[in-house]
């Protein structure tokens, strides 16, 4: 065997796919899997609407099919600049949207400019695992805040304010949050803006879930911030049922000119990279144009089943859960203490699906705050979920 392989490289770690290959085996072994590890709603039953697939259809045969502007086609961006003063009341210039392949190369392209050499970023904990790979990539710390359980996940100011560093880079807000389902309050988004303003750090805003909440607005960081500029991090997966398309953006709201390097720095990567894919702008160009109800149809399908999932969870002997408030995601906590016979979160999580097919993530895989929980979508139809609790109760008892 050739060794070669680099250590950055050997250190990735990526939950939600892994447990999905130890499901591929257990599919093999002709066992029905139920899938609840990857939110990816175009899955299940909401499909792409017909004016949207009509419009990548329209992009490639009208011809846009050409390595396009790198920093984005300039039509989109000049969409999305309207968009994000609609929804959200922000004075964002075209210049300062970038197009992405996804949110994750809108993280990698952030994460690469602010990281090296040890230094710190601070993520929530529990985190989305991306953020938590990139920054050891880089070589360098996540260092996680606490999200508190016992205060629905909200994060703890005094935590995050305790592990500010000389080394810290940045503070990242993620609201709603994956995998907890946390629609961070205003109060405390200002009082984490008042911090970073206190350090001179940007804020990095995950807003992928912005348009998937329930019970509770949503807040957006940066129509709060005066003076302390923030880096949000949106995409069409979700919202608009495109997950295959990997179309994403990030937006620089920035006061006083203080990302300047930073966004010269990131202009260069996406130089290096061409563009994200053409006909899938031109295509968003025309999902922004169009009115459409999609979004608010899945977010009425996806509260029923919220509320079913979590009526259900929370009467099973052993777990004990917060209500989310967005996104699409359960973070149960687990008794492990009473359910003497799994040592881990991991270990439940894979036995649960060699026995069942009940195919969740285990929360360490979030990082360490995920320690003894689970994570489960509430995505498949309530006649799925039904048999899914069905299978966690019997697997536990």
């Amino acid at each position: 065997m050739i060794s070669t392989l680099t250590k950055r490289v050997k250190g990735v770690e990526y939950a939600i796919r892994e447990i999905a290959a130890i499901a591929h085996e257990v599919a093999k072994s002709g066992k029905q899997v139920y899938h609840l590890n990857i939110g990816d709603p175009v899955f299940y039953d909401f499909p792409t609407p017909d004016f949207i697939s009509d419009a990548l259809f329209n992009a490639s045969r009208n011809g846009k099919n050409y390595y396009v502007n790198s920093l984005g086609v300039v039509e989109l961006r000049e969409e999305l600049s309207k968009t994000l003063k609609e929804k959200q009341n922000l004075d964002i210039k075209v210049d300062d949207i970038l197009v992405t392949s996804g949110v994750t190369e809108g993280i990698n392209f952030i994460i690469s400019s602010l990281i090296e050499n040890g230094r710190e970023l601070l993520i929530p904990g529990p985190s989305y695992p991306l953020y938590i790979n990139y920054t050891n990539f880089y070589d360098g710390k996540p260092i996680e805040y606490e999200l508190d359980e016992n205060q629905d996940w909200e994060p703890n100011i005094e935590d995050l304010r305790k592990k500010i560093t000389d080394k810290t880079q940045a503070i990242l807000i993620c609201s709603p949050n994956n995998p907890t389902g946390v629609l961070y309050g205003e109060q405390k988004i200002k009082a984490i803006i008042d911090l970073a303003g206190e350090y001179n750090l940007p804020i990095l805003s995950d807003e992928i879930y912005d348009q998937i909440t329930y019970d509770k607005p949503y807040v957006c960081p940066a129509s709060l911030s005066k003076d302390v500029p923030v880096i949000g991090l949106n995409g069409f997966s979700k919202t608009h049922l495109v997950t295959g398309w990997r179309l994403g953006y990030l937006y620089y709201h920035d006061p006083h000119n203080k990302l300047e390097e930073l966004k010269n720095g990131v202009a260069k990567l996406a130089r290096a990279r061409l563009s994200s894919s053409s006909v899938a702008q031109y295509a968003a160009v025309e999902i922004l144009k169009t009115e459409s109800d999609h979004t608010i149809n899945m977010v009425r399908k996806l509260k029923d089943r919220r509320d079913y999932s979590y009526e259900r969870l929370r009467k099973i002997e052993g777990f004990s859960c917060v209500k989310p408030n967005g996104a699409f995601y359960l973070f149960p906590k687990l008794d492990l203490a009473g359910l003497r016979k799994w040592k881990t979160d991991k270990d439940l999580v894979v036995d649960l699906l060699k026995t069942t097919g009940v195919c969740a993530v285990y929360g360490s895989g979030f990082g360490s705050y995920g320690n003894g929980h689970m994570r489960l979508t509430f995505l498949p139809e309530i006649d799925t979920l039904e048999i899914v609790y069905n299978l966690i109760e019997d697997f536990l008892k």
